[in-house]
């Protein structure tokens, strides 16, 4: 009588996980569709909406109700567009490249952040004829005004923006392997 072998199943992902096989396939579908800096920017733009929502919630002003909504609508704009002219458009996707995009899409979103929010109150001001207590900052004049906004935000939140951004670039770069 002959022994054989009995033939064993190779584990692979599709074996081990049906759920793990779609992700991967919506993963694939996303690399043929979606740009490099556009997954950056949406996965920022989480990173934005976590702390927008901190902000939001804790605060004890009204005036940071809809605060999480400037900090993704930023974080998407700066993700996008550092990925898109520093490491798309050169086709060098270094991890020089990537850490020096996710610390100056980490700060510069601060910046964007604050801007944002005076354009949307000149709006209100000006088109919507909601009157506040004084008149916004001149939107021309805010381009420096809003540095010391900034500051404070990179006080408290500059250090998981960075990190944030290092974690979505790395996860964006896995994504595209």
């Amino acid at each position: 009588m002959l022994l054989t072998k009995p033939k064993v199943q190779s584990l692979t992902y599709q074996t081990v996980s049906p759920y793990f096989s779609r992700t991967l396939g919506i993963i694939t579908r996303m690399k043929k569709n979606i740009s490099f800096s556009t997954i950056f920017g949406i996965l920022f733009a989480i990173i934005g909406l976590v702390i927008g929502l901190l902000i939001s919630n804790t605060t004890i002003n009204d005036d940071y109700k809809y605060f999480y909504l400037y900090s993704v609508f930023a974080g998407f704009i700066t993700a996008k567009l550092f990925a898109k002219y520093l490491i798309e458009k050169k086709s060098k996707f270094t991890n020089i490249r990537l850490i020096t995009t996710s610390i100056l899409t980490g700060l510069l979103s601060h910046w964007l952040c604050w801007y944002i929010i005076i354009l949307e109150l000149n709006f209100r001001y000006w088109i919507l004829d909601e009157h506040f207590f004084s008149p916004p900052t001149d939107p021309i004049l805010g381009v420096f005004g809003v540095f010391a906004l900034a500051l404070w935000s990179w006080l408290f939140f500059g250090w998981a923006t960075i990190l944030g951004g290092i974690l979505s670039i790395y996860t964006t770069k896995w994504i595209y392997k």
